[in-house]
This record gives C-alpha cells, sequence and structure tokens, in this order.
C-alpha cells in the first residue's frame, strides 16, 4: 500500500508540475515585461517578508504532524482528531499573529526597497496579507492527506485551480495590464481550491472530527516543548530561505533583484517539482520510523542508505543540469541583457546540490523530532547566512549573497546529520561522512565532464538547448552509474524498482 500510494503520488505531481513549470515561465517573462521591474522587485520581496511573519506558526505544523503519523500508524481515531482539532486551532492562533507581524513590518518597506515607490510596494503588500491569512485560516485540513499519503488527492484540485490562476494572469497581462488585478486572482482561486478540500475532507475522513480542546490539551502534550526548540528551526529555515532576496533589494535596488527573481522563478519551479518527487517518499518514511518505533534494524539501515543515495543521484543531476543549462535556458527565455555571471551560477548549483543530497536525511531527521538536539546548528546557520551576506555583497554583489546562504545551508546540513545518527542510525555516521567526500568526487567530474561537452555544441537559442539537454540526460547518470551501479545501495534501489515494476504489471493484467 506505502508503495502503491508512492507511486500514485509521485505521479500526480511530476504530471502537474510540469505544467505548471512551463505556465510559470510565460507569467513570470509577461510580469517583467509588462508591468516592470519594480512590481516584480515588490513581488519577490513582499513574498519573502511573509517568509519571515511565518516564525509566528512556530512550526507547530511540523511538531503536530511527526505526532500524527504515530498515531494514524496506531489507528487511534481519537487522537487523530483531537491532534487535527489543535492544528486548526493552532493556525487560527498563528492567522491573528501574523496580522499583526504584518502591520509592524509594513514600517520597513521603504528601507528594503528604496528605489520602488510607496504606493505600489503597500499594494502589493496589503494583497499578500490578504493571500497569506486566507491560507492560514482554511488550509489545516491538508494536513491529514499529507500524513497517509494521499497528498495526490490535494494535488488534483490544486492543479486545477493553479493552471486557472495561471490562465488568468497571462490574460490579465495581456489584455487588462493592472497589477492589482494580476495579484488578486491568484486569491481567488487559492480560496477556493481550499474550499474544495475541505468539502471533500469530509467524504474522505469521516471519523476525523472537531473536539474541544483547551490550552491544558497542548501543556499536556508537550507541545509547547517541542514548540520552543523547533521555532529556532523555523527562524533559521526562514533566513535561509528569504535572505537573498531581500539584502539584494537593500543593497542591489529592483534591477538586480529581479534578475535574482528570474533565476529563483525557475529553480523554485523546478523546485517544487521535485519535492513532489522527494515529498511521495517522506510519508513513507514517517510511517517506517513509527511503525518500529525504535532505533533503526538492518533493513531499515538498507532503506535509509538507499533513500540517502537516492537523494545524491537525484542532486548530482539537479546541480549538473543546472550548470549546463541555466545560463543557454535564460538566454533563450528572457534574453541576454537578463543574465547573471557564471560565478553565480556556479555557487547556485552548489546550494542545489546540498540541499537535493541530504534531501532524504532531512525527511528522516523531520520525523524524528527532538528538534533541541540541532538548535544551535540552527543558530549559527541564520547567523552565519545574515552576517556574511551584508558582508560578501559589496564585494561580490548578488553572488555573495549567495555564498553565505551556501555556508548556512551546510550548517544546516551538519545539525541534522547528528540528530539522525545519534537518534536512529547509530554507529553509522562514519560511512556516511565517507560517502559524501566520494559524492563531491564524482560530482565534479559530473559537472566538468557533461559542461565540457555541451560547449562544444555550437547551436545557440532554444535549438542549441535540445542537444545540451540530452548530454545532460546521459553524461552525468552514466558517470554516476559506473561509480555506484553495483554497490548495496544501487541494489537496494534496483529491487524497490523491480517491485513496482511488478506491481504495475501485475495492476495492468488484472
Amino acid at each position: 500500500m506505502r508503495t502503491r500510494r508512492t507511486l500514485i503520488n509521485m505521479a500526480y505531481a511530476v504530471g502537474s508540475s510540469l505544467l505548471l513549470l512551463l505556465l510559470g515561465l510565460v507569467t513570470r517573462k509577461l510580469l517583467v515585461y509588462n508591468f516592470g521591474t519594480q512590481i516584480s522587485t515588490a513581488s519577490q520581496v513582499v513574498t519573502q517578508l511573509f517568509n519571515f511573519f511565518s516564525i509566528a506558526e512556530f512550526g507547530v505544523g511540523s511538531v503536530i504532524s511527526y505526532r500524527l503519523y504515530e498515531q494514524i500508524a496506531a489507528k487511534n481515531a481519537e487522537k487523530i482528531s483531537k491532534y487535527m482539532s489543535m492544528y486548526k486551532w493552532a493556525y487560527r492562533a498563528v492567522g491573528l499573529a501574523i496580522a499583526l507581524l504584518a502591520l509592524l513590518g509594513a514600517a520597513a518597506l521603504p528601507w528594503i526597497m528604496p528605489d520602488v515607490p510607496l504606493a505600489t510596494g503597500y499594494t502589493v503588500y496589503a494583497l499578500n496579507v490578504v493571500s497569506t491569512l486566507c491560507s492560514y485560516f482554511l488550509v489545516t485540513r491538508r494536513l491529514m492527506y499529507t500524513c497517509t499519503q494521499q497528498g495526490y488527492l490535494c494535488t488534483r484540485i490544486d492543479f486545477c485551480f493553479n493552471v486557472l490562476t495561471s490562465l488568468a494572469k497571462i490574460a490579465v497581462s495581456l489584455w487588462f495590464p493592472n497589477y492589482v488585478l494580476y495579484f488578486s486572482v491568484a486569491i481567488v482561486c487559492n480560496v477556493c481550491a481550499n474550499l474544495v478540500i475541505a468539502r471533500r475532507f469530509r467524504k474522505d475522513f469521516p471519523y476525523v472530527h472537531d473536539v474541544k480542546v483547551s490550552l491544558q490539551d497542548f501543556k499536556d502534550l508537550g507541545i509547547f516543548h517541542d514548540l520552543r526548540y523547533y521555532l529556532v528551526h523555523r527562524l533559521s529555515n526562514t533566513i535561509y530561505g528569504s535572505s537573498d532576496t531581500i539584502v539584494t533589494a537593500r543593497m542591489g535596488g529592483s534591477v538586480q533583484t529581479t534578475l535574482l527573481g528570474n533565476y529563483t522563478n525557475i529553480s523554485t519551479s523546478a523546485t517544487d517539482l521535485g519535492n513532489k518527487i522527494m515529498d511521495s517518499f517522506a510519508a513513507a518514511i514517517g510511517n517506517i520510523v513509527y511503525d518500529k518505533s525504535a532505533a533503526a534494524n538492518d533493513h531499515d539501515k538498507q532503506v535509509f542508505w538507499g533513500m540517502d543515495l537516492f537523494s545524491y543521484l537525484f542532486g548530482s543531476f539537479v546541480a549538473t543540469a543546472y550548470f549546463c543549462l541555466f545560463q543557454s535556458f535564460m538566454a533563450a527565455w528572457m534574453g541576454e541583457d537578463w543574465l547573471l555571471p557564471m560565478g553565480f551560477v556556479l555557487v547556485f548549483c552548489l546550494n542545489e546540490y546540498v540541499g537535493w543530497n541530504h534531501r532524504m536525511l532531512g525527511s528522516y531527521r523531520a520525523v524524528l523530532g527532538h528538534f533541541e538536539q540541532d538548535q544551535w546548528f540552527m543558530v549559527a546557520s541564520a547567523t552565519v547566512n545574515l552576517a556574511l551576506s551584508f558582508a560578501l555583497f559589496p564585494r561580490f554583489d548578488i553572488t555573495g549573497a549567495l555564498i553565505a546562504t551556501v555556508v548556512a545551508h551546510c550548517i544546516m546540513w551538519a545539525g541534522r546529520v547528528v540528530v539522525v545518527f545519534r537518534r536512529y542510525m547509530q554507529g553509522s555516521m562514519g560511512h556516511y561522512l565517507r560517502m559524501q567526500l566520494l559524492h563531491l568526487v564524482t560530482l565534479a567530474a559530473c559537472l566538468g565532464g557533461t559542461w565540457m561537452l555541451c560547449e562544444a555544441v555550437p547551436i545557440q537559442g532554444w535549438l542549441g538547448l535540445v542537444p545540451r539537454a540530452v548530454i545532460v540526460c546521459i553524461v552525468p547518470n552514466l558517470l554516476n552509474l559506473v561509480v555506484y551501479g553495483w554497490g548495496s545501495d544501487a541494489a537496494y534501489l534496483r529491487q524497490y524498482a523491480a517491485g513496482i515494476w511488478q506491481k504495475l504489471r501485475h495492476k495492468r493484467s488484472a
């Protein structure tokens, strides 16, 4: 059942995300060309500001979700209902807190965006307030779908409304060039999607009821203890994800912020696609951990190493694809005038590699809880990110801010390693570190070898992307196959893939 649901989640996620990625490229280009860099910058900066405000969530969703996995495995309907009710009321309180933070944060807009007109900045800001608050008051039912590996049901609904949103934005950009209307259509479609999910929730989970909860319930379950520590994680993750845009807007202006936004827009869409694939496994990881409710046995360790290798293979491919295709794609999509230096692209690829390479390890870390054990790594990550961003930007521009992000990301990764190998994979950290050194060597070979072959392609524009894409699909995967293809971790992945294939054949024949 886990395998089947993982496959369904992945299939729906990949199919929908690919189409939305293409629509996103169209809407981004129309936003920049039809509304200008100031509107684009205001949108980017305000979005990242609200990411900062989201620390008011205190990580309540993550804390309750890893407890919910435990109760779903035990099939305890009473506690599932209680956790979901607590989740709903917690998010209502979070929504009110974010509304207050939004009022206080409005004063910072002129300082962060000095070259954006105040009226423009505050209008985009007000629209984001409405959008964010609607999400916090309506989104809570999605948690149950995620924890039961039925996220594909939400993906179906989201896909329809996201396509509608993109088409409406394209129409507004071309025929009714009004940025207020442009951002408003996203709010309306998002609210409608959440209302449809809420209606379906009552049919899919009839045993989940609203129950009365009190402040004492939160205390008795120890959630405040977890939230106190998880707040550090939440803050650090927020700084990591938002600092580049805000630092660039403050120190580089709207043109550089828009340049950065073009690159991050592509990577965000691609990351969303990758996350949908990885998230299909994440819920299964939660179920594996809490079904055992103890340290990993031999089979569980085999699963871990197989998933970790999968993360590396995915991360090395993504980094190589960005390194070899990003500039060519950007030139064909936006034009030569919108390119950032190749040094920026290299650092960007390293940051993507760090994230994807430990993605599965991060999923294990998330479901294990005990957030106090790596809180100081998270503090160090946030502090280094901010300090280095402001120190390096004057000399290296956007690339300097991104270097700071890579360093902070590595510190965050180190903390996750400590927790996973202390609480679940005891005695295996040495092997993990040796494998990471080998991964770095093979990553360098993938980047260098693929780059040299791609540079030999003389064709420019969209036609030139086709042979380069073929090279990117073949070379890094072939190199990784030579290095890792016959090890025990790869054997597990082959066995897992063979089992999936057999199930698909059996289902087709039936």
